[in-house]
């Protein structure tokens, strides 16, 4: 159930209510159970380490492609910048979620911290 929530950017604690507005653009609470997303200033940080690892996920694979073909350092510019360029919404609306979805899992939300039971 998480793992479904998590792929269609659904809310962490009531994993129905939906995370983003727009592509880009975040709910400041969850729509269904009035949780706030941003716990603190800076809580989003964590998210940046995410894309890391997320953005390293998409590298290695093509690094290790032009590797075994004999790319030349041209051709690994020429394929890894695009392909990071194309992908970092992708990877910055997941790195948000994915890292929701894990401090929920480590540090679940009582339901005090809701706006609407407040």
């Amino acid at each position: 159930m998480r793992l479904k929530s998590l792929l269609k950017s659904r809310c962490p604690h009531c994993l129905e209510g939906e995370i983003f507005l727009s592509f880009m653009t975040m709910n400041e609470t969850c729509p269904v159970c009035g949780i706030k997303f941003e716990r603190e200033n800076g809580y989003f940080m964590m998210a940046v380490f995410m894309g890391y690892v997320m953005g390293t996920a998409v590298a290695l694979p093509l690094i290790l492609i032009l590797y075994l073909s004999g790319a030349s350092l041209a051709g690994y510019l020429i394929t890894l910048i695009p392909a990071l360029i194309v992908l970092s919404p992708v990877i910055f609306h997941y790195a948000r979620v994915v890292w929701l979805h894990i401090d929920e899992i480590l540090d679940p939300r009582r339901e005090q911290e809701s706006s609407k039971s407040l």
